[in-house]
């Protein structure tokens, strides 16, 4: 017996001094710095990170801490674009980042906090999941996105800002192939977006000057990142930010006007532990206080303002600017829809109507040309607006439909093709117009081959409405929301000509796609919309 009580005494004794043992490691653990606890993870947009590394580095020296435990901070420099790729796809959507979607992340590789380039990103997420992150979503930084040109050229714009004028003078320069403007892809660079848009307000002051805007677009150059255009050819002026020319290179800045900014804001993703939400809350108020290291880059304070170390020069004053970000939703979806349409390849089959009214004149008159005269001055001029690497395709219908000329590359062997089947073009002697089952058959086949990084659209010309039996305008409506798949979009655009379009009926159908339905009386008028029709749907 004695003996049990002494074997008890010592596992006792023993299970004491290790507890101590475990006590003393933890309080050392403690004492030695916040290497365990709460991590907080932060992917920052590349030029920022430095800055953002070292304020996470002196808020760590602090051993902040969190319900007793301590907080240690992880800040990855990772481009905005690639960011926001992976939240669309944890959310179960897409986002347009000219890149192929990734693999559904593990909640490990998506951060706590993300400081992208600008509240466009925030924006942008937002469209694809309202609740992508904490309601509290604040800015630590901001900088002037601006035009860096070659000094000779800036002072010969005689300006210190870039507006309407001052971009009519760099075009005719570009026309004149004296310079060329380069980019980051406006989908991945919210300096590049602000840039394009600058251009779409200052050449497209009427519907007819669409077209210079298509040419102004696929004039610029587009480079893989934001180092690339810091090492941009003399002849180059690019689109990039204050804070990237006053980094390097031998560049003037020349801020937009009206202005728009990089705002830097720091959004906490949603749905992460409450532990590490409030580590985020505690690391936002230590970035609010440590101004230095954003200044010494080159960064300006959240208000425009800028404080001491900021290297002023080369276009850059201390003097406090407007902060304007770019955060308006349809201001972002409008010209990536702009950019899109004029530059990404597209991916389009084309319904004409043949029906017999196809001959009767555009505007009811006599003189008049025909609708389908119309029509084909209009797909004839329309072809010179895609890409080479695009694929176009024709269907005619009436009673029936037909593939006239087969979904193909446009190589100049289709051009050819869709040239001559379009000038052939001619109206039955029927007006029995078979429009829904014409529309769900090309939306079916356009699915079928689908291809990423395409603006794959079905577009329809048609004079009036379906008169054919056998499918109501609720059953193909309810057919192509069956085929809907959001991760692989597919647009409908209708353009009707002629007096007989029933409007109403259009829009309902291209509501179902996303895509936009245009009425066209005026026979002037149909190419300027069938331009606004492609590029708004893209």
């Amino acid at each position: 017996m004695n003996a049990r009580r002494a074997v008890v005494a010592i596992v006792a004794a023993l299970a004491i001094v290790a507890g101590g043992a475990v006590a003393v490691r933890t309080v050392l653990g403690k004492i030695g710095g916040c290497t365990g606890g709460v991590t907080l993870t932060v992917a920052a947009a590349p030029e920022i990170a430095p800055a953002v590394r070292t304020a996470a580095d002196r808020f760590t020296a602090t051993k902040p801490e969190v319900g007793g435990d301590c907080v240690h901070v992880e800040v990855t420099a990772a481009e905005p674009a690639d960011v926001a790729n992976k939240l669309a796809v944890r959310a179960g959507g897409t986002i347009n980042v000219a890149a192929a979607a990734v693999p559904t992340p593990a909640d490990a590789d998506v951060p706590t906090v993300w400081i992208p380039d600008a509240s466009t990103w925030i924006t942008r997420m937002q469209g694809v999941n309202r609740e992508a992150f904490e309601a509290d979503v604040t800015s630590v930084a901001a900088s002037p996105v601006v035009v860096a040109a070659p000094e000779p050229v800036a002072k010969a714009l005689g300006s210190p800002t870039v507006g309407a004028a001052q971009v009519a003078a760099l075009l005719a320069k570009v026309g004149a192939k004296e310079l060329q403007v380069a980019s980051v892809d406006p989908r991945r660079s919210t300096a590049g977006l602000a840039g394009v848009g600058l251009l779409y307000d200052s050449i497209v002051t009427d519907p007819k000057r669409l077209v210079d805007m298509v040419r102004a677009y696929r004039s610029i150059a587009l480079v893989p990142d934001a180092d690339a255009l810091l090492k941009a050819p003399a002849q180059q002026v690019t689109l990039t930010s204050e804070q990237a020319v006053l980094a390097g290179g031998d560049r003037t800045a020349l801020p937009l006007e009206p202005a728009a900014t990089l705002d830097y804001p720091f959004a906490v993703v949603a749905g992460k532990p409450r532990a590490q939400v409030a580590a985020a809350e505690l690391f936002r108020a230590a970035l609010g206080a440590d101004r230095a290291p954003f200044a010494k880059l080159g960064f300006r304070a959240p208000d425009g303002s800028t404080s001491a170390g900021f290297p002023a020069g080369r276009g850059a004053g201390t003097a406090a600017v407007a902060v304007k970000p770019l955060a308006d939703p349809q201001k972002i979806a409008d010209v990536l829809g702009y950019w899109n349409g004029t530059t990404a390849p597209s991916r389009v089959l084309t319904l004409v109507d043949v029906t017999s009214s196809m001959n009767r004149p555009m505007a009811g008159r006599a003189g008049s040309p025909t609708r389908l005269e119309v029509l084909r001055k209009t797909a004839t001029e329309g072809l010179g607006l895609f890409t080479d690497d695009s694929e176009l395709g024709l269907w005619a219908y009436g009673a029936q439909y037909q593939q006239v000329v087969p979904l193909s590359p446009l190589n100049q062997g289709q051009r050819a093709r869709l040239n001559t089947a379009v000038s052939a073009a001619k109206a039955t002697g029927s007006d029995v117009c078979g429009l829904y089952e014409t529309v769900l058959a090309a939306y079916r086949s356009l699915k079928e081959g689908y291809k990423e990084g395409r603006s794959n659209t079905v577009v329809v010309f048609t004079d009036g409405s379906n008169t054919k039996p056998g499918m109501s305008l609720e059953t193909l409506k309810l057919e192509l929301e069956r085929a809907t798949d959001p991760t692989r979009p597919i647009r409908v655009v209708l353009l009707g000509v002629g007096p007989d379009v029933r409007k109403q009926e259009l829009d309902e159908i291209a509501a179902t796609t996303g895509g936009r339905a245009f009425v066209v009386t005026n026979p002037d008028e149909i190419g300027d919309i069938f331009l606004q029709a492609l590029i708004r749907s893209s």
